[in-house]
Order: C-alpha cells, then structure tokens, then sequence
C-alpha cells in the first residue's frame, strides 16, 4: 500500500513510469507493474471515483494549458517590447525576433487549440450516458 500511495500522483498526473521510478527511486519493473494495475483499474471502470477522477484530469490538464499560455504571452508582451525597441533605434525588425515572434503566435495558437478541443470533449459519465441512451442497453 505504501509503494501504491508513493506512485499514484505520479501516474494521476500522467508521468512516465521511468520518471516516477528515478523520482521515487523505486524500481522501475515495479513502476511498471503498478502503472499496469492502475489502469487495469481505469479500464475496468469499477474504481468508485473513476469518472470525478476523469474530470479532476481534464481539470488539470486545463490548468496545465493556462500556466504554459500565461507564460507564452508573458515572453510574447516582451518580444512586442523587443521589436517596438529595435523599429525605433534601427527602423526594421531583425529577421529572427520576427521568426521567433511567428513561432510564439503558432504556438499560443495550437495550445488554445488543445485546450478547447479538450475543453469540449465529453467526459466519460457523458459518452457512457449517451452510449445507453443511443443503444436502449447498459453498457
């Protein structure tokens, strides 16, 4: 019960088994036989807390997003202060804060992006919900 306590934050927060095991300094077989039982118990759907443990993740992979956009925009602000700095003593922006501020925009884009997607994507109550209404059976 010990080891299973030590490693359950580890695979809830969807660390590979390798970094829990160099981490925890346990071994990483038996990481992996604790990763395996952890899921077998997921697959199974009869832990009592799968589907507010379904959600807690969505949460805080949504939380995980805002954190890392915050930052992008952070580093965006100051590549604008960066660019505005050089069109005002040099008249132009050098080629690679443009690079470099095309990337960051890309990159602000495909996380939004992610965290919509995920955003909306339905919890597994809801998909199960739906399947039995949709097929008249449980499922």
């Amino acid at each position: 019960m010990h080891i299973e306590k030590k490693l359950w934050p580890y695979f809830e927060r969807m660390l590979s088994s390798s970094i829990a095991a160099k981490e925890t300094g346990i071994n990483i077989n038996t990481v992996k036989k604790y990763y395996r039982d952890f899921s077998n118990q997921i697959k199974s759907s009869q832990h009592p807390d799968f589907i507010q443990r379904s959600k807690n993740i969505i949460q805080n992979c949504n939380l995980a997003f805002d954190v890392q956009i915050s930052k992008l925009y952070t580093l965006q602000d100051k590549l604008e202060m960066q660019m505005n700095h050089e069109i005002k003593q040099h008249d132009s922006i050098p080629p690679m804060l443009y690079k470099i501020s095309i990337s960051l925009s890309d990159k602000i884009s495909e996380l939004l992006l992610k965290k919509a997607n995920l955003t909306i994507s339905p919890t597994a109550d809801i998909t199960l919900s739906r399947y039995i209404k949709e097929s008249g059976t449980v499922a």
